[in-house]
């Protein structure tokens, strides 16, 4: 699914963040009203909503899985690396990449495809400015983050 946006809003169980996407795909993350992180900002619950995601893809079903390989440990940081990351930016109908990229933090890695999709704005006057602008692979090929061009723009006048 290529998210075209995202929205927040308060659920009954909690925060809910809700990335939608093409012909009406949506996929709703939602926050135990607990969680401490429910008092950040929007850009910061739509992060901690994509770390969550990106934590469910690494592990998949643990139910499926038994005998010695039946445990995993899930409470490590959440934000471990899985580098090098891959950067791919998109260009009209072309894709560049940017491949070998060590970073810190699955947080780092957004924040520099998030900087590198509002350049790609300045760099451009003109249509292809629809859908993702920057996606980000780890090290296994998976997509670990995604910005698209809404989402820089939003940015980028929040910083004005």
């Amino acid at each position: 699914m290529q998210v075209l946006g995202t929205e927040v809003h308060a659920g009954p169980e909690g925060t809910v963040v809700e990335f939608l996407g093409e012909g009406g795909e949506k996929i709703a993350v939602t926050m135990a009203i607990s969680d401490p992180r429910l008092t950040l900002d929007k850009a910061a619950l739509v992060g901690c909503a994509k770390e969550m995601m990106v934590q469910c893809a690494a592990f998949g079903n643990t139910d499926e899985l038994s005998g010695p390989d039946s445990y995993r440990d899930i409470g490590g940081p959440a934000d471990k690396p899985r580098g090098p990351f891959t950067f791919e930016y998109r260009d009209n109908n072309s894709v560049r990449q940017l491949q070998g990229v060590e970073l810190a933090s699955l947080e780092a890695v957004h924040d520099e495809a998030l900087r590198s999709a509002i350049d790609l704005l300045d760099d451009r006057t003109e249509g292809g400015q629809e859908g993702w602008a920057v996606r980000v692979r780890d090290g296994s090929g998976k997509i670990v983050s995604s910005v698209d061009f809404n989402e820089a723009r939003r940015e980028k006048a929040a910083a004005e």
